[in-house]
């Protein structure tokens, strides 16, 4: 069973997440899960950036409508419970904060770390 989550995009966000999606080849979907899972991976790390205080849900449009798998749905949820928030509110903070990583390269050097350590 798939749960469907809304992301509230400014103009930005919206390009910004299609033009990731078609640069990879993937569904904005798989970008969100994707992101999801990235952020959810990062709890321990201690960054400030990570907890979604602040991020409030925006009423802007367009909105984009994602189908989640049950299993990131549930971590989404969960942790969105813990940090006082709404799913769609954590997954679009999930979303921008991956897409801050990737841009930045962080993504890459994680990455590269990782293929070290095997």
């Amino acid at each position: 069973m798939s749960k469907d989550v809304t992301l509230h995009l400014d103009e930005f966000g919206h390009r910004t997440l299609t033009r990731f999606a078609r640069g990879s080849g993937a569904t904005e979907a798989a970008l969100v899960r994707t992101a999801s899972l990235y952020y959810l991976s990062e709890r321990e790390a201690g960054r400030p950036s990570w907890r979604a205080r602040g991020f409030g849900a925006r009423q802007a449009a367009p909105s984009v409508q994602i189908e989640l798998d049950e299993e990131t749905w549930g971590a989404l949820e969960f942790e969105a419970r813990r940090q006082g928030v709404t799913p769609d509110t954590l997954a679009l903070h999930a979303l921008m904060f991956f897409l801050a990583d990737l841009d930045s390269g962080r993504i890459g050097d994680r990455l590269e770390e990782s293929f070290e350590e095997d």
